[in-house]
């Protein structure tokens, strides 16, 4: 069986209409069966999405439980892989096929999640940024994470990654699960992706149960991929309630996996509630 056909992908859109299009017309042949989930309200595609199943959420059900909606509409597909992509996502043309050399080989058996580094794009200059936007999630020994290497210079030493590597957490934007793994946590846990996060960290909280499950989560060079990050990565710029969110979820996720990250997350919390305006 073809690459394609081992490949399934799920693409949430809230009020992405400005991407969908362009998105469809570059990433067709890297996607495998693609299903889009309409978050919210009905939006408005010019382009043809005739072998492309829609699935609509009536309302905004948030990141996690749109993406869980996907899950369900592939279930019962012949698929070993499934790829979890933003639509601000620029896939280099032959992606898909850098994926099939490297997804079966001995050593990779035990990954459950790929991804590649993520570098900053422009859709309105439609050109990359030259700098990076996320080489995985990592944490701080107190409990911080933070995607390594953002804003950096793509030609920084610390920036350039030609070797694979394990990382703690693989950021949402790009991420290829091993469809056994999926199925290892819907079967444990009921779901893929915890829907208490309605958005951020879920990323990171399914991360730290796939690897818990014993698989690894890899960060691969010839996976690297463009993003468009849709927010101010200045997070004084970010509305109060997204922070909000944020550190609820952070403080939460701590509380079930890595106590040691907790008295960070709570103090983060309660600063955000109290003192940020």
């Amino acid at each position: 069986m073809s690459i394609f056909n081992r490949c399934a992908s799920i693409y949430v859109s809230y009020h992405s209409e400005k991407y969908i299009d362009c998105f469809l017309g570059r990433h067709r042949q890297e996607l495998g069966e693609t299903v889009l989930i309409v978050n919210s309200t009905p939006e408005k595609y010019a382009g043809d999405l005739s072998d492309v199943k829609c699935l609509e959420a009536r309302k905004n059900v948030g990141f996690a439980a749109a993406n869980n909606l996907g899950i369900v509409g592939l279930s019962g597909g012949a698929h070993d892989f499934i790829i979890f992509i933003n639509p601000d996502v620029v896939m280099p043309q032959g992606w898909l096929g850098s994926f099939s050399k490297i997804c079966d080989l001995p050593e990779y058996r035990d990954v459950g999640v790929f991804t590649g580094p993520l570098l900053g794009y422009s859709f309105a200059r439609d050109e990359p940024t030259g700098l990076i936007d996320s080489l995985g999630i990592w944490r701080t020994s107190y409990g911080k994470w933070f995607d390594k290497q953002q804003g950096q210079p793509t030609t920084a030493p610390d920036s350039v990654i030609t070797e694979p590597q394990e990382v703690p957490a693989v950021c949402g934007a790009l991420m290829v699960v091993r469809k056994k793994v999926i199925e290892e946590l819907v079967s444990e846990y009921g779901f893929f992706f915890d829907e208490s996060y309605f958005m951020y960290k879920e990323d990171i909280e399914v991360s730290l149960r796939i690897r818990r499950k014993g698989w690894r989560t890899l960060l691969h060079p010839s996976l690297a991929a463009y993003h468009c990050r849709g927010w101010d990565p200045n997070r004084g710029a970010m509305p109060k309630w997204t922070r909000s969110i944020s550190s609820r979820n952070e403080l939460k996720m701590h509380l079930r996996h890595q106590w040691r990250g907790v008295p960070y997350s709570l103090l983060k919390y309660l600063y955000v509630k109290l003192m940020e305006k």
